[in-house]
């Protein structure tokens, strides 16, 4: 099974050469659930795993009904009730992982410690979750840009504002320190919120002196801080990024980074230079949005950057689903390389582009609570290979397997089912359900007791871990 054959050759002078055939290839699908469905995690240290593994040689969709995973036929469509969680490509000899079609809420994401372990070399544009929260890769300086500074625009447009002529300067009067005019040449008035009137100017300095006194940025001799836009505490509208010195420009909205760059245009608030080389991550998450937005500078000249819940972490995230030492952010060779440390609930990457299965790069993905790890073998000499039941269950024979699917009514039958076609998958179903029962019975009864009159359990398994 799987083995390669041999064929011959003509050359040019009528002789014969035996060339290698390399064997057809397919896809071994191993999918492992996790029985608690709670905020799309995966506990990488639970036991409580459903588990099936599958030999895919053509295009095939994985789907998944409760906890049981399958396949589907491509062109076949998907009752409402199945969740779709990826689709096999074959294509010019080679398999891919692609998102199915069409109605798919769920990212992809790849498991970073099973297809990276000694770390998943970081672009720009990444999305990066831990647990429940989500970064994004904003922008990666290396030692080479020296000169490079961070993007603190947190949405695609920045917005910069511009000081107020220097005919019109004179006449107006700064609503911190009650004083007419420009303060100088390096300080002159703006207006950088909505407020109108006689509070609709201040100077640069005053400004900066009190967002210096809102941020609360730490003393850190490379350069490492949190940044978050802070708005006017009187209209309540947001401060702009950048401030330019030009005053023949009106208030304007820049698209990037370049028209930021130019020698009149600063930063409004005063920040620490960061030593390069260093990351920006940009928080994505709900409570991120709401609480605490903005944007991790953080600098790697002296040591790796750490993500987790301990105390001791350059970003620290207070949550049950973090774990203490998350994740690692180290820069080595040119590169950004992002490692798990064998967190509860992982490190992932969303993938952003199909990604081709290789021999040496095999693919492990998380959709919600079920992980798919991926990875090429050599095809059976069958149609195709049976699942293997979670549990130690006996195999169903392959040509039953849909019609078991279609006797539970988890999904569609193939074609109508005769009336002996559905007595024999009903007589297989019946015996691996006692063998099932047999099993659980031997390996002791109380745990599934426990967790059904326990209604908080999902949420005790996320504070297990934690120890505060």
């Amino acid at each position: 099974c799987g083995s390669a054959s041999m064929s011959t050759s003509v050359n040019s002078d009528g002789s014969a050469d035996a060339q290698r055939v390399q064997p057809a290839q397919a896809v071994k699908v191993i999918s492992n659930t996790w029985a608690r469905d709670s905020h799309d995690l995966f506990d990488f240290e639970s036991s409580n795993l459903h588990s099936r593994s599958f030999n895919v040689q053509q295009t095939t969709v994985c789907i998944r009904s409760g906890n049981d995973v399958g396949m589907w036929n491509d062109a076949a469509a998907l009752p409402p009730s199945v969740d779709s969680l990826v689709r096999v490509v074959q294509k010019g000899g080679a398999f891919w992982v692609d998102k199915p079609p069409p109605l798919f809420s769920k990212k992809l994401w790849m498991v970073v410690r099973d297809v990276a372990p000694r770390g998943h070399r970081l672009v720009e544009g990444d999305v990066i979750k831990l647990g429940r929260f989500k970064f994004r890769v904003r922008q990666l300086v290396t030692a080479k840009n020296e000169n490079s500074k961070p993007d603190l625009g947190l949405d695609e447009v920045r917005t910069v504002c511009h000081a107020v002529s220097s005919s019109e300067a004179h006449s107006k009067l700064c609503r911190i320190c009650l004083t007419e005019g420009p303060g100088g040449d390096d300080d002159p008035l703006i207006a950088p919120c909505q407020c109108k009137g006689s509070i609709e100017h201040v100077h640069l300095s005053c400004l900066r002196y009190w967002t210096r006194s809102r941020l609360n940025l730490a003393d850190n001799h490379l350069g490492s801080y949190f940044y978050r836009p802070l708005p006017c505490e009187l209209c309540k509208s947001a401060l702009p990024t950048y401030v330019c010195t030009d005053e023949a420009r009106p208030k304007t909205e820049l698209p990037g980074q370049a028209g930021i760059e130019e020698a009149s245009c600063e930063p409004l608030m005063e920040l620490p230079r960061t030593q390069p080389p260093f990351v920006v991550l940009e928080s994505l998450s709900r409570e991120a949005r709401q609480h605490n937005r903005g944007l991790h500078v953080i600098s790697l000249a002296e040591k790796s950057l750490m993500l987790g819940r301990g105390h001791d972490s350059d970003v620290r995230i207070p949550d049950v689903s973090i774990s203490r030492c998350h994740a690692r952010i180290r820069f080595e060779q040119g590169h950004f390389l992002l490692q798990d440390n064998d967190s509860k609930f992982g490190t992932l990457v969303a993938l952003r582009r199909p990604r081709q299965i290789e021999h040496s790069r095999p693919v492990s993905l998380q959709i919600g609570r079920t992980v798919l790890s991926l990875s090429l073998a050599a095809a059976a000499t069958q149609s195709g290979d049976a699942p293997a039941p979670a549990g130690g269950s006996t195999p169903e024979p392959p040509a039953l397997e849909a019609l078991v699917l279609a006797a539970q009514g988890a999904l569609p039958g193939p074609a109508v089912l005769t009336e002996e076609e559905r007595h024999r998958s009903l007589r297989v179903l019946v015996s691996t359900r006692r063998s099932r029962l047999g099993s659980h019975a031997a390996a002791g009864e109380a745990s599934a007791p426990q967790m059904e009159a326990d209604p908080e359990a999902d949420g005790t398994a996320l504070r297990r871990h934690a120890s505060f």
